[in-house]
């Protein structure tokens, strides 16, 4: 019974992964889109701006709107290369072999790559913060996320373990 619950679980997992693998991607192409296209209408969306906010100056909008894209993509690159790692792993107990060192490699980049999303978290929420602010209505901020503290920390808890579960494997196909 537990094995096939473990099979649906990780089939759900996979398909999670996956929907936000997709998610991941749209909102990149999304971002992308928008800073192909808004060079172009840059003129006409900061007079029609400029009607609405007369103290608006584009000239400091511009680099903040920049700042959010960038940060934007690199929280997107971040989060698709945890999302890779993550599948590999659903595959290696799919197929029986969890305890593998690689697993462990794995699971400390998906901690890393955890830490720099805290990391970068910190200038996009200021970034995406200032532009609001640029508008007189600001309700966005940063928050330590200790959720996010503590799912980092049972990342590297379960490398370390999964690392020592891959020795003892070695250890038991070398004396048999």
């Amino acid at each position: 019974m537990t094995e096939i619950a473990d099979n649906r679980i990780l089939r759900v997992t996979r398909l999670l992964v996956y929907l936000i693998m997709g998610l991941v991607a749209f909102a990149g192409s999304v971002l992308a889109l928008v800073c192909v296209v808004l060079p172009f209408y840059w003129t006409e969306a900061m007079a029609e701006l400029n009607t609405a906010h007369p103290n608006l100056d584009p000239t400091t909008l511009l680099p903040h709107l920049l700042s959010v894209f960038a940060l934007g993509i690199l929280t997107l690159g971040l989060l698709w290369t945890m999302m890779r790692k993550l599948l590999a792993i659903i595959a290696s107990v799919e197929e029986g072999n969890p305890f593998v060192r690689a697993n462990a490699i794995r699971l400390k980049a998906i901690g890393w790559l955890m830490v720099g999303l805290q990391i970068v978290g910190v200038p996009l929420a200021i970034a995406a913060g200032k532009a609001p602010d640029m508008f007189g209505e600001s309700d966005t901020g940063w928050d330590l996320s200790l959720n996010g503290i503590l799912a980092i920390l049972l990342v590297f808890i379960l490398a370390g373990i999964f690392e020592r579960g891959a020795e003892m494997r070695e250890e038991l196909e070398g004396t048999v």
